[in-house]
């Protein structure tokens, strides 16, 4: 059983004043889930926040009984991991949230107790937050909020780019791609968007008039999903003018999920090797 769901039991069978008791919210916004009463005071935001789960971050902002508390809270951590929180619609006694990373629970503390709220998914915002009424029945004013939350990485994102051997550039202005003079058994970098470092070219030794051109890409680095993802071209001098890939006389389809492709080809004085590639951008993780 949840925890959530044993804080219902409790609330439903229980009127002792030193027991937790579930109340459901009738204006949560976004948040379909039940408020906690809570009526002892934890000493802490790390507390609150361990009364509420299990949380790798805990960000308390008080204050509440100074005036206007719209607007943003950086909340920063020795790990380098930061969130962002703003009030927003505070008069006091309810407010909405927002956050740059997700939130995983909520403590509102008020009067003599504090009501909190567990987010299963985290969210990123909510709306219609309260601390519980004072012991008149009156609602009472927010004395301070606690948030809490685990770090969850956003999901990676590929970015295409069209890669080239290095070496020589086909013209001079305008178009930055390359063509490789062949030297057996030479390595050459794989660069893509003309500065990145996508990988490695080799060029093997002639066998039978046939070199083995092998293209190994980095880590973070795959071979676009699509046909001819792989183009070269031999020449037997140096080429000029802009290069057409859709017209190269050798193609090979890279597998997505490899990392290493070969081709053979004729040999030869000049190579153009086009790749096409993606690179994986993600979020970086706090240090542990």
């Amino acid at each position: 059983m949840s925890l959530l769901a044993v804080l219902l039991v409790v609330g439903l069978n229980s009127c002792n004043k030193d027991e937790m008791v579930v109340e459901k919210s009738s204006q949560i916004g976004l948040n379909d889930t039940y408020p906690i009463f809570f009526n002892q005071n934890f000493g802490g935001e790390e507390a609150e926040c361990a009364a509420l789960g299990e949380f790798m971050y805990a960000f308390k902002i008080d204050g509440w009984d100074e005036g206007d508390m719209n607007g943003d809270y950086l909340a920063e951590f020795i790990d380098g991991h930061s969130n962002l929180i703003e009030i927003l619609n505070s008069d006091g006694l309810e407010f909405d949230f927002s956050a740059t990373n997700s939130i995983g629970g909520l403590y509102v503390k008020g009067g003599s107790g504090g009501y909190g709220w567990v987010f299963d998914p985290q969210i990123y915002e909510g709306t219609g937050f309260y601390a519980p009424n004072n012991q008149g029945g009156q609602q009472a004013e927010v004395s301070h909020v606690t948030f809490c939350w685990n770090y969850v990485p956003d999901e990676c994102e590929w970015y295409g780019e069209t890669a080239w051997s290095a070496g020589n550039r086909y013209v001079n202005k305008g178009n930055w791609a390359t063509y490789t003079p062949y030297v057996a058994d030479e390595i050459v970098t794989l660069f893509a968007g003309r500065t990145l470092e996508a990988g490695t070219v080799h060029f093997s030794a002639q066998v039978d008039g046939y070199i083995t051109i092998t293209i190994t890409l980095n880590a973070g680095w795959r071979f676009l999903d699509e046909e001819e993802n792989v183009a070269v071209q031999d020449y037997e001098f140096a080429p000029s003018g802009n290069p057409a890939p859709g017209l190269f006389a050798h193609k090979g389809d890279a597998d997505q999920s490899l990392a290493v492709f070969t081709i053979e080809v004729p040999v030869n004085n000049f190579y153009g090797v086009h790749v096409n590639v993606e690179w994986e951008d993600c979020p970086e993780e706090p240090m542990e």
